[in-house]
């Protein structure tokens, strides 16, 4: 969709420089493939932005999560003292309550272990979504970048509409498949 967005862009640069008759149309043209150039970092920026405002919102839940965690476990280690003490004394109720509190705190670190092996697969997904959406940036700024050389290299009287429009090759079709597959499986992996 951001690609579109961009293309259109750059098509409303051409279109206002071809319509006001403000330059020839080859300079039109390369107007309008640097406005898609500018639309698309811009809005690769602002994505990339909000990826990494994202992954530091949960590292600073994850470090909340783990100072509770700390803090419970020491008030268990105090509670468990104190059952330690009073078992010396010998109450039965004691070792039960110790025996509980025991099995609470395993459950409680398998729960932190497996909540922390879930917030690193995400992590790790969301810097290979980061990565892919770089190569995919990179991939049709060099498509752009080469259909300007072309341009540029054949001399013409006469600009035709056609030499604007972008066609999808099969390898860009090949990326946009490729993307939407690791979006579905971050997206698997977030649920998870």
């Amino acid at each position: 969709m951001r690609i579109v967005a961009s293309m259109f862009c750059g098509w409303m640069v051409w279109f206002s420089f071809v319509t006001w008759r403000l330059m020839h149309p080859e300079v039109a043209v390369l107007a309008g493939i640097v406005s898609v150039f500018v639309c698309e970092a811009m809005i690769h920026r602002a994505e990339r932005k909000g990826l990494q405002r994202e992954r530091f919102q949960l590292r600073q839940q994850l470090n909340l999560s783990a100072y509770n965690i700390n803090q419970l476990q020491e008030s268990l280690s105090h509670v468990q003292a104190e059952l330690h003490r009073r078992d010396i004394i010998g109450t039965p109720a004691a070792r039960e309550l110790l025996k509980r509190q025991e099995e609470a705190m395993s459950a409680q670190s398998s729960a932190l272990e497996d909540r922390t092996s879930r917030q690193d697969r995400m992590f790790m997904a969301m810097e290979r979504l980061l990565a892919s959406q770089t190569e995919q940036t990179a991939a049709i700024q060099q498509s752009l970048a080469e259909l300007l050389t072309q341009l540029a290299s054949e001399p013409r009287q006469h600009v035709t509409m056609t030499d604007s429009v972008l066609v999808q090759n099969r390898e860009e079709e090949q990326m946009r498949k490729q993307f939407r597959k690791m979006s579905d499986d971050f997206i698997a992996e977030l649920f998870e």
